[in-house]
């Protein structure tokens, strides 16, 4: 009989992370869920099988090697998965957004996830297996008003996971993007709002207040649950599945709207439909 497949999930201590490293336990793997607060996750994780916590911080280099080579441990060997999990959202009007605090959700977004597989992938070439598994986003396709440096995360999570794929080609290391709309988690409450906006103040309040409320709407009309997203990674780490995996009647929708659109500005004025809001665009006035 071999040995179970073992499995590396960043951000594990909530929402879509959580919903994997349970999903992926319950098929039998063994999984690394890597938390950075390790008491929680253990009472969370008490009494299921399989489950290995290991406190990683996808900021901290030295904790991604620590983590890294915990989870290999417990492989005894090469992972077979990595899936890049742990993120956050800043919000902010491209006008007003603090900077330092974008600097600091990439440091997560972008640079953790690349710096988690810089340390796991060298074994799994060496291995001649396994699979990296970006869970990313609707947005890496489209850019909502008010969180487009959260998306522009995305964006760039999906040019280095695109590269990544083309260069493990030999290795037989396989690549995928699990892209889910909108999933009914607590993932808002993770979103740090900067600028004058928040405070209703400023130009972009009336849209941040129009935004939450078609937020609200968008995610009573698609409420895709944790779970549906974790299977959707499980299978990418099980099978010849495609690259990009959309998650969600809406990412669907979203995907297929862009590419219908016959032009940039009636793209974007379909995205304001379809978020709700009164946000008209306005002839430029003229100059001298």
């Amino acid at each position: 009989m071999s040995a179970p497949r073992t499995v590396l999930v960043t951000g594990a201590g909530r929402g879509i992370g959580r919903a994997a490293v349970e999903r992926f336990a319950d098929d039998g793997w063994r999984v690394v869920a890597g938390v950075r607060d390790v008491a929680a996750a253990r009472e969370a994780y008490a009494g299921r099988q399989g489950v290995h916590v290991a406190r990683l911080d996808v900021t901290d280099a030295a904790s991604v090697r620590e983590a890294v080579a915990e989870a290999e441990r417990v492989a005894g060997g090469a992972l077979d998965c990595v899936v890049s999990n742990a993120g956050y959202a800043v919000m902010g009007a491209i006008e007003e957004v603090d900077l330092d605090e974008v600097r600091a959700m990439f440091e997560t977004n972008l640079f953790g996830a690349v710096a988690t597989v810089q340390a796991a992938l060298p074994a799994m070439r060496e291995a001649g297996g396994g699979t990296v598994v970006f869970v990313s986003s609707v947005g890496s396709r489209i850019s909502n008003p008010l969180v487009g440096m959260y998306h522009a995360s995305k964006y760039a999570l999906l040019a280095a996971a695109e590269a990544l794929a083309v260069e493990c080609r030999p290795f037989g290391v396989r690549v995928a993007s699990v892209e889910p709309g909108m999933v009914d988690t607590d993932f808002p409450r993770a979103t740090r709002p900067t600028g004058r906006a928040p405070r209703g103040e400023g130009p972009y309040a009336p849209l941040l207040s129009g935004l939450r409320a078609g937020f609200a709407a968008w995610r009573e009309r698609n409420p895709t649950p944790a779970d549906e997203v974790a299977r959707a990674v499980v299978a990418a780490a099980d099978g010849e599945g495609p690259f990009r995996v959309p998650v969600g009647s809406d990412a669907d929708e979203l995907y297929g709207g862009r590419t219908a659109a016959p032009d940039d500005a009636a793209w974007h004025d379909d995205l304001v439909a379809f978020l709700r809001l009164d946000w008209p665009r306005r002839r430029p006035a003229r100059t001298r």
